[in-house]
């Protein structure tokens, strides 16, 4: 009897150590927005916003927050970086001047990575136009 248990705890453990193995690390991916306003001209600003804050804006403001569905802005022109992805954004853009040109709602359709321990979402191109 104490053998059989012996070999049922031995069988637990083995099961418990190969869980851990498939583990995922804690944690979080960043998920990049490009954002296209060329059809605006050369001098232009964007800001992207969703209902927790908006990204920089042209005057170097950020909404404080800690909302995750924040946008930062990355280090190549038009992207947007996320840690947690919005369904929708509105996009502001401003003249060089900081007078706002437009401002419009796009609903952003992301795809989510199916690898076992997640990874960033990937979204198309989002083109503004007057």
């Amino acid at each position: 009897m104490r053998r059989a248990a012996t070999a049922i705890l031995t069988g637990l453990l083995l099961v418990a150590l190969a869980g851990c193995a498939t583990a995922c690390p804690a944690i979080g991916y960043i998920s990049v927005l490009t954002v296209d306003a060329g059809a605006y001209g050369d001098d232009v600003f964007v800001q992207l916003c969703v209902p927790g804050g908006c990204s920089v804006g042209p005057e170097d403001t950020e909404t404080p927050s800690t909302d995750p569905t924040v946008p930062s802005v990355g280090e190549e022109l038009g992207d947007f970086l996320f840690l947690a992805v919005p369904d929708a954004v509105t996009a502001r853009v401003f003249a060089a001047d900081g007078t706002l040109l437009a401002e419009n709602e796009h609903e952003i359709d992301w795809t989510h990575s199916t690898e076992q321990c997640g990874g960033p979402s990937t979204a198309g191109l989002l083109v503004l136009e007057p």
